[in-house]
């Protein structure tokens, strides 16, 4: 979970190389082996997914309440 601005930039540095290395399977991987691409980005996916949902909670618990 995220609690601070620190880990906040922390996080979006990791979804940054999850989706550098996402590009690089598939330029990489996909036009070769597609089955393979699909089997190696699943868990980069799967990160990205996780990493988005902790962002959007600490977006969530900065908003002002009315």
């Amino acid at each position: 979970m995220i609690k601070n601005i620190d880990q906040l930039r922390i996080t979006m540095q990791q979804m940054e190389r999850l989706i550098l290395a996402l590009d690089d399977l598939k330029v990489n991987v996909l036009p070769r082996n597609p089955e393979l691409f699909a089997t190696m980005a699943e868990a980069p996916l799967e990160d990205l997914d996780r990493l988005r949902e902790e962002v959007s909670g600490y977006v969530h618990e900065l908003k002002p309440t009315a």
